[in-house]
């Protein structure tokens, strides 16, 4: 019987692992180059934690890894790296501030399987709490804007405020209780269009004219209808920012953006590439006092990785890790090779050594289809002779080089 991954999850052999891998290490390098320390958290969370209002309410039982444990516990699966994060701060007020961390790690959701959508992928989130300047909001674009073009991916960053949508659907004449339900809808509108946008919101009897508002996009306009600017500030001081850090041509105001998590309270980001969200964030100033905690400012990032990864398909970002193989011929080279693939690491080198006894060819075509770069041949006259042959695998070029001069070789592969 042969069995598959579950539905919704998948694997990654080493080719697509490695490229993961090289996402993942370069965002940490950026996380790490704008002050942010590591954290890490459960998978496990309480079910309280993950459905208390504030943050994603009762309802979220239905759309991520809701079980009980043995003492009948209600557990879930995180589905996001906020939520945890929130706790952790709430029970931890002696925290420096501002406190910056990243995370990059898996979560959980029981979404419906479609492409580019998983129900296990790894999120990469950076964090800024304890600041309520609009500096932090920026900070968030900046790091995103530095990590896609390190990538080299065509992308922008669509720019919404909570505040500011609120105070539009109110100048639209949507009760108030009815907005959450209302931008839920029109958040939608990229993936379903109009249309089927405006039938939802006659359905849940909200006045369909905020549309054309919508639809307009006029940050002048919209700043004349609004009663409280509050928002409204708050977006133009982040695009201003941008303006002078040059990032205005990658930034653009969105009033459709209005993510889906309802613990955002200010400024929004969507990053997006292809057409196809890659990340987002916002400020979630509420949230920590949600948990327990006293009142907090805070804004983030987070990166979808294995979207990142399927936006990088067909792209090399990353060569083999591999960068010699050792071929010995004959069972006399085989033991010497043990030696000379151990004193190889110990200069730097990675250094795999043939476990097949395969032959010379076959060994040929294992290196190729791995993309090794050198190999290192050794047979019973190298033995004798105290040598051996590198191989550029590229440009076919052969030279003999002494036993006891390894060195030369871990300079030539490292070069």
């Amino acid at each position: 019987m042969k069995f598959q991954t579950v539905r919704g999850m998948r694997d990654f052999l080493p080719e697509q692992a490695r490229k993961k891998q090289a996402i993942e290490d370069l965002i940490r390098r950026e996380f790490e180059a704008y002050g942010f320390e590591p954290l890490e958290t459960p998978i496990v969370e309480d079910f309280a934690l993950l459905a208390a209002k504030g943050s994603a309410g009762e309802a979220i039982k239905e759309e991520i890894y809701y079980f009980k444990d043995k003492s009948e516990r209600e557990l879930g699966l995180r589905f996001d790296l906020t939520v945890p994060l929130a706790r952790i701060v709430a029970n931890n007020p002696q925290l420096a501030k501002p406190f910056k961390r990243y995370q990059i790690e898996k979560v959980y959701r029981y979404d419906r399987p479609g492409a580019k959508r998983y129900r296990e992928f790894t999120q990469a989130d950076a964090d800024v709490i304890g600041s309520n300047s609009i500096l932090a909001d920026f900070e968030c674009i900046a790091l995103a804007c530095k990590i896609m073009k390190k990538l080299e991916l065509n992308f922008y960053i669509k720019i919404s405020n909570k505040g500011l949508l609120e105070q539009i659907g109110l100048a639209c004449e949507i009760e108030k209780e009815k907005l959450d339900n209302c931008f839920r809808s029109i958040d939608k509108l990229e993936k379903i269009g109009n249309s089927e946008v405006c039938k939802e919101l006659e359905e849940k009897g909200i006045c369909t004219k905020i549309l054309d508002l919508i639809r307009e996009n006029d940050l002048k306009k919209i700043e004349k209808i609004v009663k409280d600017k509050k928002g409204f500030n708050e977006l133009k001081e982040l695009l201003d920012y941008c303006e002078q850090a040059a990032l205005q041509k990658f930034v653009k105001f969105d009033s459709s953006l209005a993510r889906g998590l309802e613990y955002y309270t200010g400024n929004i980001f969507e990053v997006s590439c292809e057409g196809i969200s890659v990340g987002g964030g916002g400020r979630y100033d509420k949230l920590i006092e949600t948990y327990g905690g006293p009142a907090t400012p805070a804004v983030g990032i987070s990166f979808g990785i294995d979207r990142l990864v399927d936006s990088l398909e067909g792209k090399e970002i990353c060569r083999q890790k591999t960068q010699l193989l050792i071929i010995p011929i004959g069972s006399e080279a085989a033991k010497k090779s043990l030696c000379i693939a151990g004193e190889l690491r110990s200069l730097g080198l990675n250094v795999e050594n043939d476990l097949m006894q395969r032959n010379l060819a076959k060994n040929m075509d294992y290196a190729n289809k791995k993309k090794i770069p050198f190999v290192a041949i050794i047979g019973e006259n190298e033995l004798k002779q105290g040598e051996l042959i590198l191989k550029n695998m590229q440009s076919g070029k052969q030279e003999k080089i002494k036993l006891k001069e390894l060195n030369k070789l871990a300079e030539k592969t490292k070069a």
